[in-house]
């Protein structure tokens, strides 16, 4: 069984940005798991593997393994936001409370930073740039 090399550490600014990130969201779900678990039960348990999965996403980041990490918080990130989006729309099953609420602050700041995570990944993710893969400035490099 072979096994791939650690990646190499290109970005090690983002990645230390990707953590954060992952940290503020881990830290606004985690403030409201007790409120969750009373309302309802699986949307606290939601929670609680939500700060799970962003402790293990931004030990990845912070690893020789950040594209792990910026898959995983990817994923949790994208969840989270179609989760707000949707307690906020049609609400969920037995949590119908936050239809509407739109404006709340800690949903807010959660938004803002799985939005930021996700563009960070994009750029974290994007394949580096080779001799081979840097364009030239003709428009048509076929056409001489």
């Amino acid at each position: 069984m072979t096994t791939r090399p650690p990646e190499p550490s290109r970005f090690t600014s983002l990645h230390l940005l990707g953590a954060a990130l992952l940290g503020v969201i881990a830290w606004v779900h985690f403030k409201d798991i007790p409120d969750k678990l009373k309302e309802t039960d699986y949307l606290g348990w939601a929670y609680i593997l939500l700060v799970a999965g962003c402790a293990a996403a931004g030990a990845w980041l912070l690893s020789s393994h950040p594209r792990r990490g910026y898959v995983l918080g990817s994923v949790i990130s994208l969840g989270a936001i179609i989760g707000y989006v949707l307690t906020r729309t049609t609400g969920l099953p037995h949590a119908t409370d936050d239809i509407g609420n739109w404006a709340e602050l800690s949903g807010m700041v959660a938004l803002v930073a799985e939005g930021a995570f996700l563009i960070l990944s994009a750029v974290a993710l994007r394949p580096a740039r080779t001799p081979e893969t840097v364009q030239t400035n003709t428009p048509f490099p076929n056409d001489h």
